[in-house]
């Protein structure tokens, strides 16, 4: 079971996994996949999300496989005060996945990924590490 504090972060792409985790305060445990298929999500509970639409270099290798799909299984699996941080640069599938969370009750924030995200996403981790 992954702490209280723990955040999950779905990122198939190496470089702004790492860019991303570089944003995590100290305090936070996270744990990093490339896919989050639901096993991860029923098996552990996580404080905060942090999730990619397009995932065409997932493990799963299917190309149907979206953040459209992992957030279906956050639906499933995680307790409504999850927050879920979107860092999408795919505009139309970050809103799907946005919409879908939102619908199901949870707080949700929609920040394309570039340098100039780094600082709010940094914020919002703070304010997770608040909540835990």
């Amino acid at each position: 079971m992954i702490p209280e504090k723990g955040a999950l972060l779905v990122e198939d792409d190496d470089r702004s996994a790492a860019a991303i985790k570089a944003c995590i305060p100290p305090g936070i445990h996270c744990v990093w996949t490339k896919s989050a298929g639901v096993g991860v999500l029923k098996r552990d509970k996580f404080s905060g999300i942090m999730l990619d639409f397009d995932l065409y270099r997932s493990a799963t290798g299917d190309p149907q496989f979206t953040g459209e799909s992992v957030a279906a299984g956050i639906c499933e699996t995680q307790d409504r005060h999850c927050e879920i941080f979107i860092h999408s640069q795919n505009p139309s599938g970050a809103r799907k996945a946005f919409e879908l969370l939102k619908q199901a009750g949870f707080s949700v924030e929609r920040r394309p990924w570039s340098a100039e995200t780094a600082k709010p996403l940094r914020c919002w981790l703070e304010e997770l590490s608040d909540l835990g």
